[in-house]
């Protein structure tokens, strides 16, 4: 395989961001099962039990911020969260994301059973076994959810994958907690936290210098973005926000018998790519050492060898009065 052709639009996650908007839907596929994998449980019972004190009786309003192809609205089906009626709103900025979108989440009600029908481009209706869903799609980025009219209403939860070490949340966040009803939640998950960890060791002290270039490409883009989940933390602790839950959600795939999934190799390879690509030509000098070190890891990928890490945080909260 030749890697340095790998595509330069694979990726969407909180380490790993490539021309600007432009991600793989094949990629946001494949990586669900690697997030299903790190969401931390505690932080999803708790919003599982938190969810019908913000609702009370009525149907339950969510939107979420960033939704890519629509798989975190299988995962609250598929995990329960979603019972009685409800709308679901999907924002991307990406409309070709959305439009795939579509297709991934009609092959996954297939697959479930469930019956999922579209009126148009924006609008659909899923009815499981247990929850009748009102799906409505509109193509919008986070800063235009939160600038924008009160068209969409408010909301009893907010959901955002993924998504906030990629924007300036202490400006974007506040306003988008406003759009919740009062003590409505906003479950915020896989925000990064600053540490990417790549096993065997690497020899010498290359690696290290290309993972803190890396960390430094992403404070390039947002100050702050690779410490966003401790940020967070000390944010949802503000006056008129509680923070309900709170715990880990890394990212850790190693081999077994030396052996990935086809998602765990995509990713892994994938990521190899992305990182010696962002490193090219930024943050001073390219390193001499940085196609070695990209075809090393590349070949333990295939040998079934390397193990990642990559810290996370996922954190629950209720807005329960303004914002001052």
């Amino acid at each position: 395989m030749q890697y340095d052709n790998f595509p330069d639009n694979t990726i969407h996650s909180p380490t790993l961001r490539v021309n600007g908007k432009n991600f793989s839907s094949g990629y946001l596929a494949a990586k669900k099962a690697i997030d299903d994998r790190a969401l931390n449980r505690h932080v999803w019972e708790t919003l599982c039990q938190a969810l019908p004190q913000a609702t009370g009786r009525a149907p339950v309003n969510i939107i979420e911020i960033g939704a890519g192809i629509g798989t975190m609205l299988a995962r609250v089906v598929d995990w329960g969260l979603l019972t009685g009626p409800a709308t679901y709103v999907i924002t991307d900025c990406a409309e070709d994301h959305l439009r795939e979108g579509r297709q991934y989440l009609s092959k996954w009600a297939a697959q479930r059973g469930h019956d999922l029908s579209w009126q148009d481009y924006r609008r659909g209706r899923l009815f499981t076994a247990s929850a009748d869903v009102s799906l409505v799609v509109v193509v919008a980025s986070a800063q235009t959810v939160a600038d924008g009219s009160d068209t969409l209403g408010r909301f009893h939860l907010l959901i955002a994958h993924a998504l906030l070490d990629l924007v300036d949340f202490p400006v974007l966040l506040p306003k988008l907690l406003m759009r919740l009803e009062d003590n409505g939640l906003a479950y915020l998950t896989c925000n990064f936290d600053g540490d990417t960890l790549f096993l065997p060791e690497y020899p010498g002290e290359e690696e290290k210098e290309i993972l803190r270039r890396y960390h430094a490409s992403m404070e390039a883009r947002v100050s702050g973005a690779s410490t966003t989940g401790r940020r967070l933390l000390t944010f949802l602790q503000r006056p008129g926000v509680t923070l309900l839950a709170a715990g880990s959600s890394d990212w850790l795939i190693h081999p077994r018998d030396g052996h990935y999934t086809i998602d765990e190799a995509f990713f892994l390879n994938a990521l190899i790519a992305t990182v010696k690509r962002e490193l090219v030509d930024k943050n001073g000098p390219t390193l001499s050492g940085l196609s070695a070190w990209a075809g090393v890891r590349h070949r333990q990928v295939e040998a079934g060898e390397l193990t990642f890490l990559a810290r996370h945080l996922d954190l629950l909260a209720r807005r329960y009065r303004p914002l001052p």
